[in-house]
């Protein structure tokens, strides 16, 4: 049965393609792993500023409500003086899962039933490309996991912020079952509240 394209569907199409491509991911491919979480969102703002508030890490508790606190060390444990990303040294993170209600200041305290503590390596540090990664530090075949941020100018004076995290191992299963609803609310709510921050609503 030969396949008849109407007029307006053309046109459609026509409209259609220049936005899907205006927003194509700026995350790179990686294995699927066995779940994932990601998170993404428009802001109105420049990837400068995005970037600035992305590894400005003493100012996270100020708009962050999932990662609460990212202390940067070398691998030998010594703290950086200018608390950003370093490629190949630590963070030692202090995040709610799920996250804390947005707005959130440095003000605000923690939920102790939902703080978790992790130690990860900064993989990427990319400012020209826009990106931003770091690796739980444990053997991969227990747990072998990525985050990996973001940030890609769209046009029309508005940025799109992505997150996703990988997950994969022998313990990824049980991570899925307890902590991905709440993984998932954690990473969308640090978008929201990025946007809170760069469009100046906090």
């Amino acid at each position: 049965m030969p396949l008849t394209i109407g007029r307006g569907f053309l046109t459609l199409l026509t409209v259609y393609l220049p936005c899907v491509c205006c927003q194509s991911s700026n995350l790179p491919d990686v294995p699927p792993g066995l779940f994932n979480v990601s998170a993404y969102i428009e802001i109105r703002s420049t990837t400068s500023a995005a970037w600035e508030a992305l590894t400005n890490f003493p100012n996270y508790p100020n708009w962050n409500p999932f990662v609460r606190s990212s202390i940067v060390i070398t691998p030998d444990g010594i703290n950086l003086p200018q608390q950003r990303p370093v490629e190949n040294h630590r963070l030692v993170l202090r995040v709610q899962i799920p996250p804390l209600p947005l707005p959130v200041s440095s003000s605000t305290p923690d939920n102790p039933l939902h703080t978790q503590f992790a130690f990860e390596n900064v993989t990427h540090v990319d400012p020209i490309q826009g990106r931003l990664a770091w690796k739980y530090l444990t053997s991969d075949a227990l747990l072998d996991s990525e985050r990996w941020q973001a940030i890609s100018n769209i046009g029309n004076g508005k940025i799109l912020y992505e997150s996703r995290e990988v997950f994969s191992g022998i313990l990824a299963p049980v991570l899925r079952a307890s902590m991905e609803a709440g993984l998932i609310e954690s990473f969308e709510a640090q978008a929201q509240g990025l946007k809170l921050l760069l469009e100046g609503t906090t």
